[in-house]
């Protein structure tokens, strides 16, 4: 007993109430002890009915041989009616037989032994006990068993609530730990989920970064500020500079002294006006490398926003390559134009002759009549005049045919200018009147007005004119004699907004074998003719950003027509 009350401060509300019960019945045999000193005094009774707990004495059978007021009425029975039975009547049934094993161990054991039991009121009530017993001696030795009872049923039914409450909170917690662990199997999944993205993302950048460097185009990321956010390796190798000398600085150090000086409106005017309508297309620009030299560039420019910011990443691409192999291009069609110019001068010599000596001719008739009016004794000054007027006027026209035809075969560079394509045809056709005469070609033109200018070499597309109109002269002068012979010249704005050139005849035509290799270099239909004129026709077209095509039926005739781009095309490569 000294051991439980020094762990006192650790015990429960039941233990410290099976503790004071443990006293009370201490207590209780001491009196016990005292009972002869109390009899003597006659206050045994008194002593046995006010003592504060329900108390029993059976004999040695179980039958009741003393019981107090408060057993009484805690088992709800007369007093006359108890004493001298058992208590089996009050005993629930589902405690009869441990209630009889409790008795015969009371019985054999001096020491206090306790035991709960559910008791039966007479009024039907069931109500819990707890129950101690000890075995005394009377006085006649005769053994006789005490019991005291403590009515334990709303400690019991506390004890339930309790107990309950203990489950349901268990429950909670359990329910609560099991959603825990949920999440927490959630999270972790969710956690190796990003883990594994931000693997795979890592992955992705490296091969995008590898993919990037790997690139022979430049890419360029900037803010809206123009400040160079990102660049790759071949950014270094177009411009010259490392990665820390151009991230963080103005996209302006990669541009020409003379764009920088108006970068801070062009690059607003760039985001107002430009962005929608440059997507996917390319524009030429110059940038400038770190040694202060100019280098040709490719230039694409688009808009992607990121978190919230917008950046432009232009993408570059060194054209040194390209540019010179173009020019080397350009000199070498200029060269095999030239040939086929003064080629078709030779074809052409029998008109230009003509061409030239109708005025040559009226220069002599002209200063033989000066010469007969000068013979008289007074001459008409006036007429003079008059004739000599005339006669610079026609050698002004020689000088200019020929002057025409040395521009027209005489080695040149390409110089492109704006030109009135239906003047240009009006230039090339004089130079022909003379075959048209000689060989009956009736020529009609059919030339829309006011079409758009084009930006062209002049001499090489007059050269495709002339070279498409000898063709067609050629193929008429083979018809039979009293067959007419038509030629026109047409000019048209196409959906595209492309000028269009028609040279139309209707001589014999092209059979199919023909026309598969009538485009062909060295293929020709002529007895005399070398087969370069349509492949050189064709590949002047084309370096001015034009096609050339052909219709024919056997019998039906031939329609050869090129496309040349407006002086502003609508589709194609932009010149910054």
């Amino acid at each position: 007993m000294l051991n439980k009350l020094d762990n006192i401060g650790k015990m429960s509300g039941a233990e410290l109430q099976n503790l004071l019960l443990e006293f009370q019945t201490r207590q209780f045999e001491l009196e016990l002890q005292n009972q002869e000193l109390r009899t003597v005094l006659g206050c045994e009774n008194i002593f046995f009915e006010k003592f504060p707990i329900s108390f029993l004495m059976l004999d040695r059978k179980g039958n009741v041989q003393r019981i107090n007021n408060i057993a009484v009425n805690l088992l709800g029975c007369v007093k006359q009616d108890i004493l001298g039975a058992t208590l089996s009547n009050c005993i629930h049934p589902s405690d009869k037989v441990p209630y009889e094993h409790y008795l015969e161990k009371l019985a054999a054991t001096p020491t206090t032994i306790a035991l709960n039991l559910k008791l039966n009121r007479q009024d039907g009530t069931i109500f819990n006990v707890e129950c101690h017993g000890y075995t005394s001696i009377t006085d006649d030795k005769e053994m006789s068993m005490c019991l005291l009872l403590n009515d334990i049923t709303e400690r019991d039914q506390r004890e339930k609530k309790l107990s309950d409450r203990v489950k349901q909170l268990e429950d909670k917690i359990r329910k609560k730990a099991d959603h825990l662990t949920e999440s927490n199997a959630a999270l972790n999944k969710t956690v190796n989920e990003l883990n594994y993205s931000r693997h795979q993302l890592l992955e992705r950048e490296a091969k995008l970064n590898s993919i990037l460097n790997a690139s022979i185009e430049g890419i360029v990321v900037i803010d809206k500020a123009g400040t160079i956010v990102s660049i790759n390796a071949a950014v270094e190798n177009i411009f010259g500079y490392v990665a820390q000398e151009l991230i963080g600085y103005s996209v302006n150090q990669l541009m020409p002294i003379i764009t920088r000086k108006k970068q801070d409106s062009y690059l607003q005017k760039y985001l107002r006006i430009f962005i929608p309508q440059a997507i996917g297309q390319i524009r030429e620009v110059e940038g400038l490398r770190k040694d202060g030299s100019l280098v040709p560039l490719d230039l694409t420019i688009a808009e992607f926003p990121l978190d919230g910011i917008q950046y432009y990443s232009g993408i570059v691409r060194d054209v040194s390559a390209r540019k010179r192999q173009e020019q080397q291009e350009k000199e070498h069609l200029e060269k095999l134009a030239h040939v086929t110019r003064l080629g078709l001068m030779g074809e052409m010599a029998s008109g230009i002759a003509h061409e030239v000596n109708q005025p040559l001719s009226a220069v002599v008739n002209y200063t033989q009549v000066c010469l007969r009016f000068l013979q008289n004794e007074n001459p008409d000054l006036v007429k003079i005049s008059e004739v000599l007027y005339k006669a610079n006027q026609q050698a002004l026209k020689a000088g200019q045919i020929i002057h025409s035809m040395r521009e027209f075969v005489k080695p040149r560079k390409i110089h492109r200018s704006t030109v009135d394509i239906n003047d240009l045809i009006y230039d090339a056709i004089g130079i022909f009147e003379a075959d048209f005469k000689q060989h009956l070609v009736a020529m009609r033109f059919e030339l829309t007005k006011n079409l758009p200018n084009v930006f062209i070499d002049q001499v090489q597309i007059e050269q495709v004119i002339l070279n498409l109109i000898r063709n067609s002269i050629d193929a008429l002068k083979d018809l039979p004699h009293f067959t007419q012979r038509h030629l026109s010249v047409e000019t048209s704005l196409s959906d595209l907004n492309y000028i269009v050139v028609r040279v139309k005849d209707n001589g014999p035509g092209l059979t199919e074998i023909q026309q598969e290799k009538i485009l062909t270099p060295f293929f020709t239909t002529k007895a005399s003719g070398m087969g370069m004129g349509l492949s050189i026709s064709r590949s002047l077209v084309e370096a001015h950003h034009g096609t050339l095509h052909f219709n024919s039926k056997e019998d039906k005739g031939t329609t050869f027509y090129f496309t040349l781009p407006t002086e502003t095309p609508a589709n194609g490569r932009i010149k910054a």
